[in-house]
């Protein structure tokens, strides 16, 4: 299994006017091939993990993509190049709700690009059997 792990800065964006520095772990590794994790550490005893494909990542630093619970989005703020990840979903009180984070371009996309070093596009192997064992067993 090869690995990708990378720390980068992302800023939390409240309210549309303020913006808040958050370290960042992304991380990729082989053996899930179409899945970036990305973990924000928001205080630090607090932290939160999100699965995101790699190639909505991608394709996302020249449109808008994305529907349901990920949207990415390039911007220019300050005429600084970035992408924006809106992540929505139900908070642990029940309450549905969605949080922008942004992240300077060139550093996810060097972060892209040693995973595509990794594992090329089209040579992206799942073990469907190991898989579908740890999906049954669940629960």
């Amino acid at each position: 299994m090869t690995s990708v792990c990378e720390t980068v800065f992302m800023n939390l964006e409240a309210d549309g006017t303020q913006r808040f520095p958050v370290v960042t772990q992304l991380l990729y590794e082989s053996d899930d091939p179409f899945a970036i994790r990305v973990l924000f550490e928001l205080q630090e005893d607090v932290a939160v993990t999100w699965t995101i494909e790699r190639d909505l990542l991608a394709r996302g630093f020249g449109q808008e993509v994305g529907d349901g619970d990920i949207r990415v989005a390039p911007q220019v703020v300050a005429g600084r190049r970035e992408t924006r990840i809106e992540l929505a979903g139900c908070g642990l009180d029940g309450e549905w709700g969605r949080v922008v984070f942004s992240a300077w371009e060139p550093a996810l996309r060097d972060f892209l690009a040693r995973t595509y070093e990794a594992v090329p596009p089209g040579e992206e192997e799942v073990d469907l059997d190991t898989f579908l064992a740890e999906v049954l067993t669940a629960g």
